[in-house]
């Protein structure tokens, strides 16, 4: 009996929190439920043999519904035998040179930094002529966060030809048309998301060759990893006491609700009006943010050739997986150094482990089609 009360009190305890361009807001900690009720408290991991894992995404809460879907959620596996080569326009920065003022924090999850948002345009970085949007619509740069593996040889969330790399940075960008980044993820075409392949430097990885014959060249991000090698330090201790307040009475609460009421709603779409209604978290003003002295710029990020990437309609990686996003990922990577690497690893999520116990990445997603568009 003492052991199974153990074991009770430790799943009661296990937190794992997400921000990002999916789910807003610090993550509560798990009650172990495969279903919750109330949006502030629903809770998912990447434990593939859970129930709050990512096969079930969708059966947890019913806000999350749209992870069962099977029409363009995200990541995915490029085929570049299947890629149609389009004329594509290349997505054009304003501000580029900047570094705008941003914050990072330890969301449980994982660290993610984010830009401190201004109302003038003269003050941010903006994105424009996305493949797949109107050429005129804008995008103004919100998020960046990394997503690695448990094993260094399937880190990145998207693989190409099922090659993964050992990470891979998402650069979130949110239509210039609404007030912020967690009005614009629900609407239709309200993200643009970048993702880039990181490599980590002097491990030796297979060379890159693109259809046309073009090598890619790797460039080391000095910048980027210096900024992880310095700041995922400094947020490395996730803050549990802050928490303590969601374990409360219910935490047996796993044994009593193996069913899911959402379970059968799995694949549907939400209304807009519902999502306003339904699916807002509440404020959190609990996490740690650190002010990122030096700001932040894409830059930082972007490999040599940006002329070369596949870009393709999809979803957020993580709850509640609105397929509101048009992705571009680039085919050539970048490297940082195995020091930043490692800090990422190191990080703790909220059950105090570090991150590399579970890693950071959702699986490959089966859509019945996604078309998948290459610039080269």
């Amino acid at each position: 009996m003492e052991v199974l009360l153990s074991f009770l009190i430790v799943a009661a305890l296990s937190v794992t929190f997400v921000d990002g361009a999916g789910y807003l807001q610090v993550r509560p900690p798990t009650l172990g439920q495969c279903y919750y009720e109330d949006i502030n408290t629903a809770h998912f991991s990447y434990n593939r043999t859970f129930c709050e894992g990512p096969a079930y995404w969708c059966q947890i809460h019913i806000c999350w519904i749209t992870c069962g879907s099977n029409e363009r959620q995200s990541p995915i596996n490029i085929d570049t035998r299947k890629t149609q080569f389009r004329l594509l326009p290349m997505p054009k920065f304003y501000n580029l040179h900047k570094r705008v003022p941003a914050t990072i924090r330890n969301t449980g999850h994982a660290p993610e930094f984010n830009v401190v948002q201004t109302k003038s345009n003269k003050d941010r970085i903006i994105l424009s002529n996305v493949p797949g949007r109107p050429k005129d619509k804008k995008y103004v740069f919100a998020q960046l966060h990394v997503h690695f593996g448990r094993d260094e040889t399937q880190g990145s969330e998207h693989c190409i030809d099922n090659i993964f790399k050992p990470m891979e940075a998402h650069l979130v960008f949110y239509d210039l048309d609404y007030g912020n980044l967690g009005d614009a993820r629900s609407k239709k075409d309200g993200l643009v998301g970048l993702g880039v392949m990181v490599e980590v430097r002097g491990n030796p990885q297979k060379p890159t060759v693109c259809k046309n014959g073009r090598k890619c060249k790797p460039r080391f991000a000095k910048r980027f990893s210096d900024l992880m090698e310095k700041y995922y330090e400094q947020v490395r201790c996730f803050p549990l006491e802050q928490y303590r307040d969601y374990i409360h009475n219910d935490r047996f609460g796993f044994f009593r609700r193996r069913n899911s009421r959402s379970k059968k709603y799995c694949g549907g779409t939400l209304s807009q009006n519902y999502i306003q209604n339904r699916c807002k978290k509440d404020p959190d003003d609990n996490s740690l943010k650190v002010q990122v002295t030096e700001g932040l710029s894409p830059k930082d990020v972007l490999p040599y050739d940006t002329d070369l990437f596949y870009t393709y309609g999809g979803s957020l990686t993580t709850p509640p997986c609105y397929e509101t996003v048009q992705w571009i990922v680039y085919k050539c990577p970048i490297t940082v150094s195995s020091q930043a690497f490692n800090m990422l690893q190191f990080v703790e999520d909220s059950q105090k482990d570090e991150l590399i116990k579970l890693g950071v990445r959702r699986p490959i997603q089966k859509n019945r089609k996604v078309t998948v568009y290459s610039s080269f």
